[in-house]
């Protein structure tokens, strides 16, 4: 049976690949994409988090794949919260209007931790930022808004699940986290993020298997150093271009979760994502493949060093006039 998906933030990083699951999986249409064929129409919406859709563009659609959000380098502060919550709604109370039967929520990890000092954490947790205003008194205030903004868009959606799931088929919420290093050594593989969102469609009910709330992360380490060396033996050409201070050490590389309810859930094992040296390895033969494509086009790819910006990092200069990232 085919079924018709509704993406939100198809343009975005994640939404994107998770448009490229969709096509990927035969028995799925898609209504809204950043790309043109024969299972997708493309829907452009100025404003997803306040414009009302065309009630016939959602006219059929299964499910909903709710992934954009509202980002502090387009989006005031102070506007953050508030936006995410009603924004969740926006799209969400028209899908449900229009008869969608599944909604899917790909959120984030900052809803769920307080810190990542923790070894692991459960689908009843959530980050105790409650205060906009303690938020915008705060040094990382773009990063704890965001947090906070990530954490009461979900919560609104839980109680609006509540109230229509007497009425309506079960919600289907993933909670996920999309790769994101070295901050920390929490991370997961984009492909597995948009994968888990695609199995989530076909999730069992929640009659069956309780809420459907799941944190996911990629079950193996991402140890920096042990990475760094992985990558200078596997592309030898590149060890010039590595690193020559030793990477940061942090508390954890991974972080348990529960796959046994992963797989009860979304059907997908363990040993199903992809390894840490695999995502290593694609990304940056990705990232060869397209400085080779700008070199044949005669594009300067010499790093501006002054238009570079690394989050609590800083450039040190070496001998040999080369540029190191340090802690």
């Amino acid at each position: 049976m085919t079924q018709t998906v509704f993406v939100t933030g198809a343009t975005g990083f994640v939404g994107s690949h998770i448009v490229k699951a969709l096509m990927e999986a035969a028995t799925i249409k898609l209504a809204t994409s950043t790309v043109t064929g024969d299972r997708l129409r493309v829907v452009e919406v100025n404003d997803i988090f306040e414009d009302k859709i065309d009630p016939d563009v959602l006219k059929g659609v299964d499910a909903l794949i709710h992934a954009a959000t509202p980002w502090p380098t387009s989006t005031p502060l102070e506007q953050m919260v508030p936006r995410s919550i009603s924004g969740a709604l926006n799209i969400i109370d028209q899908a449900e209007k229009a008869g969608v039967k599944s909604v899917i929520m790909t959120g984030s990890l900052a809803s769920v931790v307080n810190s990542f000092t923790e070894p692991f954490y459960s689908d009843d947790d959530w980050n105790s930022i409650t205060i906009k205003e303690q938020v915008l008194s705060s040094k990382e205030a773009m990063e704890e808004i965001y947090a906070v903004s990530k954490k009461y868009a979900e919560l609104v959606i839980w109680k609006w699940a509540g109230n229509i799931l007497m009425l309506r088929s079960p919600l289907t919420a993933a909670h996920l986290w999309a790769i994101r290093y070295p901050d920390f050594g929490f991370w997961i593989d984009v492909r597995d993020v948009a994968k888990c969102d695609v199995k989530a469609l076909k999730a069992p009910p929640t009659s069956v298997v309780g809420r459907k709330r799941l944190i996911i992360t990629s079950p193996h380490d991402m140890e920096y150093a042990d990475a760094l060396k992985f990558l200078a033996e596997a592309r030898p050409q590149l060890k010039s271009r590595l690193n020559k201070t030793d990477p940061p050490k942090r508390m954890h590389y991974r972080l348990p979760c529960d796959f046994a309810r992963i797989e009860e859930v979304l059907g997908i094992k363990k040993e199903q994502f992809f390894t840490r040296n695999e995502t290593i390895l694609n990304k940056i033969d990705g990232y060869l493949a397209l400085e080779e494509k700008w070199v044949k086009q005669g594009i300067d790819t010499t790093l501006d060093q002054s238009l570079v910006f690394v989050s609590d990092y800083r450039l040190e200069n070496t001998e040999n006039g080369t540029s190191n990232f340090v802690m």
